[in-house]
């Protein structure tokens, strides 16, 4: 349960979606209504990109969604205007190995329209590993398997660029496959995460690990302290799909970031990044 409003500092949301990616449920002013509940400073709407074409079309919009996007992001601006909750507008897109050029290409036109991106990895090959679905065809893979193609597409993902958070960045644990060698996995992300740093690409504490059978907030604590060493900024996100997720366990993740060594966490308007207490 978050604390009141008034006890908390005013925070942003930077992960949230809406019911056109056709696995999110509820009226876009439930959510500005839940943001405005919690006592957020920004609620950032960011729900995933219909790029490339074909790609993952049951979980995210359609290209002809956009104009409706869009239209969904100025009336909760209106609706929000002289309130404490600024709307910020984003997008999750994917990497898709050998299909960016397409993605970035899509992009190009609505880029200035967003006020940042988040870059994720939900696909090894044509395997949705987060897919509740496709729980069964883990052993086909493998659990190593996995998480050894994630990790390079994470790494050629920030190789590329072109986002300013990196979303869930240990996500194969979402339901509770972890590597074998799990040191090892901590040393490639902490080189991934390095090369983030460079590039000006903020963490992501993504609260909703803690409401599925990982049970943990993404990323772990282990890489946590690595993007810290590796002197990467954060972002707080509670990956809401429902108005009541919106700012999900965010004292929570506060308190984690915190004891790492994080006093504040980073929201980006217009492209610029604003530092926000925890």
């Amino acid at each position: 349960m978050n604390a009141s409003p008034a006890a908390v500092p005013a925070r942003a949301d930077l992960h949230t979606h809406t019911a056109l990616c056709k696995h999110a449920s509820g009226l876009p002013h439930e959510y500005l209504a839940a943001a405005q509940s919690a006592g957020l400073a920004y609620l950032g709407v960011s729900d995933h990109f219909p790029a490339p074409a074909g790609y993952d079309a049951e979980f995210r919009m359609a290209p002809s969604d956009l104009p409706r996007y869009f239209e969904i992001l100025r009336s909760l601006r209106e609706e929000a205007a002289g309130g404490p909750v600024q709307i910020l507008a984003a997008a999750e897109f994917d990497y898709v190995p050998g299909r960016m050029d397409e993605v970035f290409d899509a992009l190009a036109p609505v880029r200035s329209e967003f006020d940042y991106l988040l870059g994720s990895v939900h696909y090894v090959g044509d395997f949705a590993f987060d897919d509740p679905g496709k729980l069964d065809e883990w052993p086909r893979f493998g659990v190593d398997a996995v998480w050894d193609v994630y990790l390079n597409d994470l790494d050629a993902f920030v190789g590329l660029g072109g986002f300013n958070v990196l979303a869930h960045s240990d996500l194969p644990k979402k339901f509770g496959f972890r590597p074998t060698d799990y040191e090892s996995a901590v040393r490639r992300i902490s080189e991934i995460y390095r090369k983030a740093a460079a590039k000006g690409i903020c963490l992501e504490l993504n609260t909703a690990g803690l409401r599925v059978p990982a049970d943990e907030i993404y990323p772990a604590l282990p890489l946590l302290r690595a993007a810290f060493e590796a002197g990467m900024q954060i972002t707080l996100g509670s990956d809401a799909h429902k108005p009541e997720h919106v700012a999900y366990a965010f004292d929570r993740a506060a308190a984690l970031a915190r004891s790492v060594g994080w006093t504040t966490h980073t929201a980006f308007v217009k492209g610029e990044p604003v530092a926000l207490p925890l």
